[in-house]
C-alpha cells in the first residue's frame, strides 16, 4: 500500500512540473528581414529605390513588429512595420523529390526518392511607417525549406522552395503620397 501511494504522489509531482514548463512563457526569437531592393513610386511623378533592414520579436503569439532603416540615395529614414491584428507563422511540411545518378564496379545506377522538407510562412495586413509617410500594406513572409525526415542522400540533386519576403502598400503624408513595395530573400529566424 505504501509503494502505491509512494507512486501515486511520485507520479502527481511529475505531472505538475511538466505540466508548470508547458505553462511557462512563450518563447521569444529575434526575426531579421533584408528588403534588396524598397522602391517608392510618388503621385506626384518619381521613384526612389534604396534598401532596408528590419528586425523585430516573433513568439507563439505572432509577429510584434519590425524596426530598422530605409537606405535611400538622399538619406535614411525610419521604417517600422506593424501588424493589424495578429500575424502568425505557421509550419507547412513538403514533400521533396530528389534524383542521384552514381557509378561503381557494377555498373551506373540511377535512383530517386522522396524527402519531406519544412518551412514556415506568414501573411497579413501591416501598418507601414516609412520617414514622415503612412500607410496599410500586405506583408508576406517565408522561410527556407530544411529537411525533416528522409534526407536526400550525398551526391544527389534537389530544389526545395527558398523562401522571400514581401511588402507592398500604400503611403500618405503631408507633401507626398505613393505606392511602397519592398522584397528580399527569406528572414532569418533566431
Amino acid at each position: 500500500m505504501r509503494r502505491s501511494a509512494l507512486a501515486s504522489v511520485l507520479g502527481l509531482v511529475l505531472m505538475l512540473a511538466f505540466t508548470t514548463n508547458a505553462l511557462a512563457a512563450p518563447s521569444n526569437q529575434t526575426i531579421r528581414v533584408f528588403f534588396g531592393q524598397v522602391s517608392f513610386s510618388s503621385i506626384l511623378g518619381g521613384q526612389i529605390s534604396g534598401n532596408a533592414s528590419v528586425s523585430g520579436d516573433i513568439s507563439d503569439a505572432g509577429l510584434s513588429g519590425l524596426r530598422g532603416t530605409v537606405n535611400l540615395p538622399l538619406r535614411d529614414s525610419k521604417l517600422s512595420i506593424n501588424p493589424i491584428g495578429t500575424l502568425l507563422f505557421q509550419s507547412e511540411q513538403l514533400n521533396v523529390q530528389w534524383n542521384r545518378s552514381y557509378c561503381n564496379q557494377f555498373g551506373c545506377f540511377y535512383e530517386y526518392g522522396f524527402s519531406t522538407f519544412e518551412r514556415q510562412s506568414g501573411a497579413g495586413p501591416v501598418e507601414i511607417r516609412l520617414g514622415q509617410l503612412r500607410g496599410t500594406g500586405t506583408l508576406s513572409l517565408a522561410t527556407n525549406a530544411t529537411c525533416v525526415a528522409a534526407c536526400p542522400p550525398p551526391g544527389a540533386y534537389w530544389y526545395a522552395p527558398t523562401g522571400f519576403v514581401n511588402l507592398n502598400g500604400a503611403v500618405i503624408g503631408n507633401s507626398d503620397a505613393g505606392n511602397v513595395g519592398m522584397y528580399g530573400p527569406s528572414p532569418t529566424i533566431q
